[in-house]
């Protein structure tokens, strides 16, 4: 029988990533992310002196990802799907022994999904906005930046790759570039036009700003970064003080955009738009949250209550 041997495989993997990137259309995050996959499997079955890749090996991966490296259920299954797309990858060039690779054998791993209402309080929200120092250049950046997230949900990817050519100042919209560079256009209020104005004021004074169509651009002239962005909001919730039992990333702006348009009534069909999802069940089960004093409120409304207490009253 035919095998594919680890070597086989590490010289595959630049092929397959230049496929990916060229004829695939994924992103250059992705294609890093799709990199380091396969080269910790690779150096995981290097490290046991071994040649062929068996499904035991692949287990023995995914034991060694769960128990040494504390990977999440999530993590490990983007990794399999990593080394599945590489085997269809091989299948396709017609490469000898690559139907024999057990990838696409692997089990899915399950795990219940704990739900975690991940949005701030309109008190955080003003508290958050209050502690960034508008006074200088980059707290007028960084207000735009979340602002935008918080007012017009955008993800932190959107709002990286966003352009100076993207607002259209006279129609008051904004071109936003998502997920699989599926476009969507959201409209400008005065609130936002005008944060974004007032950064836009005073961009020239970034060093080289004027050598990048980049429209939020950090302190050494460059297009501003994903990570700098969750940096400076990690930085920014310990400055504030918002104290909760969940992971505060500039993600959770979006949850927040979405559970506020919800709880002003919009429709559930417009928050999806908004926020750019394909799938409208995408949008009510992971982003539409309902405050804690909005469910005291809807439980006060039982009739039973009424019925209730009028009998401990009377005794």
């Amino acid at each position: 029988m035919i095998t594919y041997n680890i070597h086989e495989l590490i010289n595959s993997i630049e092929p397959f990533l230049a496929y990916r990137s060229k004829v695939g259309y994924t992103r250059n995050t992705t294609t890093q992310s799709n990199a380091a996959d396969l080269k910790l499997f690779t150096g995981f079955i290097d490290q046991k002196d071994k040649h062929d890749i068996t499904g035991k090996d692949v287990i023995a991966f995914q034991q060694y990802l769960a128990i040494c490296r504390h990977n999440s259920p999530a993590s490990i299954n983007r990794k399999i799907f990593t080394l599945r797309a590489i085997q269809n990858y091989l299948e396709l060039k017609g490469m000898p022994g690559a139907e024999q690779l057990p990838f696409k054998k692997v089990l899915k791993i399950r795990a219940p999904r704990p739900y975690r209402a991940n949005f701030l309080e309109q008190d955080d929200i003003k508290k958050l906005f209050s502690c960034i120092n508008r006074d200088c250049v980059l707290g007028l950046r960084d207000y735009a930046v979340y602002a935008l997230m918080a007012l017009l949900g955008l993800r932190v990817g959107e709002v990286h790759r966003l352009n100076l050519n993207d607002i259209d100042w006279y129609d008051n919209i904004i071109l936003v570039k998502g997920k699989c560079d599926i476009e969507r256009t959201l409209y400008l209020n005065n609130e936002i036009k005008m944060i974004l104005e007032n950064y836009l004021a005073v961009l020239l004074n970034i060093f080289r700003a004027d050598k990048t169509d980049a429209f939020f651009v950090s302190k050494k002239g460059q297009r501003m970064a994903i990570r700098t962005i969750e940096d400076n909001f990690k930085k920014l919730i310990r400055t504030c003080g918002i104290e909760k039992h969940i992971n505060l990333t500039p993600h959770t702006l979006r949850h927040t955009c979405a559970t506020l348009l919800n709880e002003k009534e919009v429709r559930i069909l417009t928050i999806q738009k908004i926020l750019g999802h394909t799938n409208p069940n995408t949008t009510i089960y992971y982003y539409l949250h309902t405050p804690e004093h909005k469910m005291r409120e809807a439980l006060e409304k039982l009739p039973l209550n009424v019925y209730i207490n009028q009998l401990i009253n009377d005794g």
